[in-house]
């Protein structure tokens, strides 16, 4: 029997295959239009140009989103231990479930509030902009510097073109808005290159862990963490009562944002990965920028300049100088 299976796997015909390839590509492009909408839907429940419209603090809209998040969490995880042996079955070590806490705490609760206060102080368009490009070099950056390898003269270059990128954002972005270098143009601009390194920093950590906890374990458990961080927060600080004054149509953009975000687009993420190279479907990160520029434009009014797309593309030639060099 299980050499027929066997057999049976490995006749998979070249038509059979290349409808997996064009499904993955299909799954992944669905992936970035829903995540470049992503930035859309934070911004329309962050700010808004109508005083009798309900906006929520960065806090509570992120606490509000993962919250959700970790309950659909609950069936498939109860769906597993049902199935699962009981020899098969790990438990967390207390080391583990601190570990597991606190990279929630990096991944999902300080990383949605900065990129959330930015988002509200910035753009839809820019905080994409800004969030994507900068999250490859970033990551580039930490990484080498955690490993202690010297960097390059073409990588320090490909760094500072995309610093130069970075200004060229912030500055005809403030512009745009109307809040040329104002406090809170600039603070918003700040929170999202720190996000960028923020991400940065939770990848190269949580690296090693990948090969001990599977993919449904690692994603609930930080999900939940960062849920339960993000909530003392947004009690500690108020705007919860917000949540009950809220349209239809932003409830929308809620189960938007918990739903097809954060479970959905993950998962068609993933299911595209067991088919394409992690390295390839990464470059499909980049439509990100340009989804949020169209959908920012259309559904909120936003501008789109010939500036924002020369800082964009600047940013996106210093991903592929770094990347090159590796």
């Amino acid at each position: 029997m299980r050499n027929d299976l066997s057999l049976t796997l490995d006749t998979t015909t070249p038509a059979t295959r290349s409808a997996r390839v064009n499904l993955a590509y299909v799954l992944l492009g669905f992936t970035m239009l829903v995540w470049g909408g992503s930035f859309v839907a934070a911004r329309a429940l962050l700010a808004s140009d109508d005083p009798r419209t309900t906006t929520l603090t960065p806090t509570v809209l992120a606490a509000l989103r993962f919250v959700l998040a970790s309950v659909l969490f609950v069936p498939p995880l109860l769906a597993r231990r049902v199935k699962q042996r009981p020899a098969e079955s790990r438990k967390l070590g207390w080391r583990d479930g601190l570990l597991l806490v606190g990279l929630g705490q990096i991944s999902i609760a300080a990383y949605f509030w900065l990129q959330y206060t930015g988002v509200r102080l910035t753009s839809a368009g820019i905080a994409s902009i800004l969030v994507v490009g900068l999250i490859p070099i970033a990551t580039s950056l930490v990484a080498r510097l955690h490993l202690g390898e010297a960097l390059r003269r073409n990588q320090v270059g490909g760094l500072l073109l995309g610093l130069i990128g970075v200004g060229i954002v912030v500055v005809q972005g403030g512009s745009v808005e109307g809040v040329a270098f104002s406090g809170a143009f600039l603070l918003g601009a700040l929170c999202l290159v720190a996000d960028a390194g923020l991400f940065a920093v939770y990848s190269t950590l949580v690296r090693h862990l990948r090969e001990r906890f599977d993919a449904l374990t690692l994603t609930a458990c930080t999900t939940a963490s960062g849920a339960v961080g993000l909530t003392l927060l947004a009690l500690a600080t108020g705007g919860i009562g917000a949540i009950g004054k809220l349209s239809g149509w932003q409830w929308v953009a809620v189960v938007y944002l918990a739903l097809i975000c954060s479970v959905l687009a993950y998962f068609c993420y993933n299911r595209a990965l067991a088919t394409i190279e992690a390295g390839r479907a990464s470059t499909w990160v980049y439509l990100e920028p340009p989804v949020a520029l169209v959908f920012g434009a259309l559904l909120l009014g936003e501008s789109i300049s010939i500036a924002s797309i020369l800082g964009g593309l600047t940013i996106l030639a210093s991903v592929g100088i770094v990347s090159r060099t590796h």
